[in-house]
């Protein structure tokens, strides 16, 4: 038994192990929602979405080698305020908002933090990604209507430790994050709300 353990692990260490060297960059594919509803009366209000990264570190991850060990860095090929932006604006829209820089409603998105960590197993390893980001919804005076605080996690298998990997990880918990937002009646009648209040 301990024979066969040796020889899965001595298979699976040069797999996970492939240009562990090298920094890698992908891009973060932000996959909108299906078949949404307008939501009445969102036709009469515009939105300003604003998104700060307030992460620590500009790498989204690192490669592991097959010990585990952490190796090159991973980035993300455009800014991630610029992916959750443009992420928030698609499902505004979807749903009747209109969007405009000079706004009355505005959306701001704090993100805290956005990182995909491999895990590595005996036959298979896991790439797991955390979102925690604050949203929230003020009106045109600077009064907050809502603020909620999203933690979503999105997850794939890896046999390789990989930046397309972790991107396909933090694709998903991104995906888990805004539907955790939409999802939230308080937050698409905070935005009806503050839009009455612009006009």
């Amino acid at each position: 038994m301990l024979r066969k353990s040796l020889i899965a692990m001595l298979i699976i260490v040069p797999v996970l192990s492939g240009c562990a060297m090298m920094t890698a960059t992908t891009p973060i594919t932000y996959q909108p929602m299906k078949n949404m509803a307008l939501v009445p009366g969102a036709r009469n209000v515009v939105v300003h979405v604003e998104v700060k990264n307030k992460k620590k570190h500009k790498r989204i991850g690192s490669k592991k080698n097959g010990f585990g060990m952490s190796m090159a860095s991973i980035y993300a090929k455009e800014p991630i305020s610029k992916t959750i932006k443009i992420a928030l604006q698609r499902e505004l829209v979807a749903r009747g908002f209109r969007t405009a820089s000079d706004a009355p409603v505005i959306v701001n998105a704090v993100v805290k933090e956005f990182h995909s960590t491999f895990h590595v197993g005996m036959f298979e390893g896991e790439a797991v990604a955390k979102l925690n980001m604050v949203v929230a919804v003020t009106n045109k005076g600077g009064r907050e209507i809502f603020s909620k605080d999203i933690m979503s996690t999105g997850k794939t298998s890896a046999m390789i430790a990989s930046g397309s990997n972790a991107g396909i990880a933090m694709d998903r918990a991104l995906h888990a994050g805004i539907k955790t937002l939409f999802e939230d009646r308080a937050f698409t009648q905070a935005l009806l709300t503050a839009g009455k209040e612009g006009q």
